[in-house]
């Protein structure tokens, strides 16, 4: 009797385990998507300055204003410390701080940029 309730609770623990597992892969970075300091720039393509760009991000890379980005290292505390690989640029770090539909930005060491989610 103690064999199949052990049993149960085996296949009890590896069912949670694996639902854990599944949601975490299908779970984005809060950084993730499209910001912008204003609304009117979210639809822009391309701009010379953080405030005429819109910022894309993805799990793999950043676009903004001074060109496309791969994320390199990336470390995670209450930002997101990322080592973006720039081109011929070289490599820029970057924090991403999002909190919900806010986040402040600061690329290559420059001024913190806060930047809103764009719809």
């Amino acid at each position: 009797m103690e064999c199949l309730w052990l049993v149960g609770r085996t296949i009890s623990a590896v069912a949670v385990l694996s639902s854990l597992v599944i949601y975490s892969a299908f779970a984005t970075e809060a950084f993730v998507g499209r910001w912008a300091v204003k609304p009117e720039v979210c639809g822009t393509r391309g701009g010379e300055t953080p405030q005429t760009s819109a910022l894309v991000a993805t799990d793999n890379s950043l676009w903004w204003f001074d060109g496309y980005c791969s994320i390199g290292k990336m470390y995670k505390a209450k930002a997101v410390y990322v080592q973006a690989h720039c081109g011929s640029k070289g490599d820029v770090s970057v924090t991403l701080d999002a909190q919900g539909d806010h986040m402040k930005v600061t690329w290559n060491r420059g001024k913190p940029e806060d930047l809103r989610r764009c719809p």
